[in-house]
């Protein structure tokens, strides 16, 4: 299994901002018409994946091409940060790790989903944030959004 390292240029703020802009973006796909939601279900998915390997990353200094809540939170673990989920956490965890298949049609195992699953979702990416230094917190929170990536993002005026 491929395996990501800080020494190749990946840093716990970039996968952090990508992780809040992913499930902001499912944010704001869960106030639309339902048709968006397995793509919302896919990105918070996604942006809880990229939490836990900024996790790893920060303790490890490293993380794998692993896509499985769930296994990256027993490598978190196994690397000795107790997470210690809660009932809620562990359930929604595991709910997310189904929405991982909302990425492709799965007629023969369907995947409920709906908007109402966005706040258990929200409280675990905050319940997941405050293990993180302190430092990486605060450099989230002071991050100029337009900047990301090595690339400024813009919104381009229309033609006429």
């Amino acid at each position: 299994m491929k395996t990501f390292r800080r020494r190749d240029g990946y840093t716990k703020l970039s996968l952090l901002q990508a992780a809040a802009d992913h499930l902001g973006s499912a944010k704001v796909l869960f106030g639309k018409n339902p048709r968006c939601f397995d793509s919302a279900g896919y990105l918070c998915h996604l942006g809880i994946e990229l939490v836990l390997k900024t996790i790893l990353l920060n303790i490890c200094n490293e993380f794998p091409n692993e896509h499985s809540l769930s296994e990256l939170s027993k490598l978190i673990e196994k690397h000795g940060l107790k997470i210690n989920y809660g009932k809620q956490h562990l359930h929604t965890v595991m709910m997310l790790d189904g929405f991982y298949e909302l990425r492709y049609p799965n007629p023969s195992n369907p995947i409920e989903i709906g908007n109402d699953v966005l706040e258990r979702i929200e409280n675990l990416f905050d319940f997941l944030y405050v293990r993180l230094p302190k430092r990486i917190q605060d450099e989230l929170k002071q991050l100029d959004h337009s900047h990301k990536g090595n690339r400024v993002l813009m919104k381009r005026r229309k033609s006429a």
